[in-house]
């Protein structure tokens, strides 16, 4: 599968993932709780709903935003989640323009979660095919990234050898025993390489690798490109994960 990847880099301070790989609709499969309302960053559509204090565009319901979220435009558009409708009277001139400040750099000016809005996610595509996401709390972000993995594993699964497969194989979501070991590594950015992942009867073997230069959606990374830094191998029989760091990065 070409461009099969997935790429993390954590910033802890901004509680910030810049991703590759992992949409909007990865929320809809992660079981965490949909958000009700979601606040969409301008460019505006004047078809769409929209707020009379913002002026920017509104989506109510939790049906209608796992539409929005299934959706293309769920994908390319730039939106955080609210609480109450009523919260965005609330907004103050200089927030909504730190909101505009937001969708059209990607980036925060300040802090990206409001008081007011007491919102949890920020979801920010960038021209490239990457993602700023802003979590609240970031523990969050385990089930975005397991249902993404997920959801790797079942294309690629559907393309292996008949012999290969497992009857109505279901993949578990990734333990917290491998996240925990992942998560520190993300601080330098961890690529999750499907292109390469390997199929047996006994494992699946995903290759984890650290970019040495900026990482750039659709470049090829030659073996003096790229840190190896493990694999993370489901164990078919027992359906359980486990990360397995190479000799050289046990070391570093």
């Amino acid at each position: 599968m070409r461009n099969a990847m997935i790429y993390v880099h954590h910033e802890p301070l901004a509680h910030l993932f810049l991703t590759y790989g992992i949409s909007a609709s990865d929320l809809l499969n992660s079981q965490q709780k949909i958000p009700s309302h979601l606040l969409l960053l301008p460019p505006i559509n004047e078809q769409e709903q929209i707020d009379p204090h913002t002026w920017f565009n509104i989506i109510n319901g939790r049906d209608q935003v796992r539409e929005f979220l299934r959706s293309k435009e769920g994908q390319t558009r730039c939106w955080l989640d609210y609480a109450r409708p009523r919260f965005l009277q609330e907004l103050t001139p200089n927030e909504i323009a730190e909101l505009l400040y937001l969708g059209h750099v990607k980036t925060h000016l300040s802090s990206p979660f409001y008081y007011k809005l007491q919102n949890e996610l920020v979801y920010l595509p960038l021209r490239n095919g990457m993602v700023n996401m802003y979590l609240r709390h970031e523990a969050l972000f385990e089930a975005f990234l397991a249902a993404a993995i997920n959801k790797y594993l079942r294309r690629i699964a559907n393309e292996q050898p008949f012999w290969l497969r497992l009857r109505q194989q279901h993949f578990s979501p990734l333990s917290d025993e491998a996240y925990t070991q992942l998560f520190p590594l993300m601080e330098d950015g961890v690529l999750f390489d499907f292109r390469n992942v390997r199929f047996s009867r006994e494992q699946i073997r995903i290759p984890l690798l650290e970019p040495s230069n900026r990482f750039i959606p659709d470049n090829a990374f030659p073996d003096n490109a790229v840190r190896k830094l493990g694999k993370l191998v489901l164990m078919r029989q027992k359906n359980q994960w486990q990360m397995v760091p190479t000799e050289t990065a046990k070391k570093a």
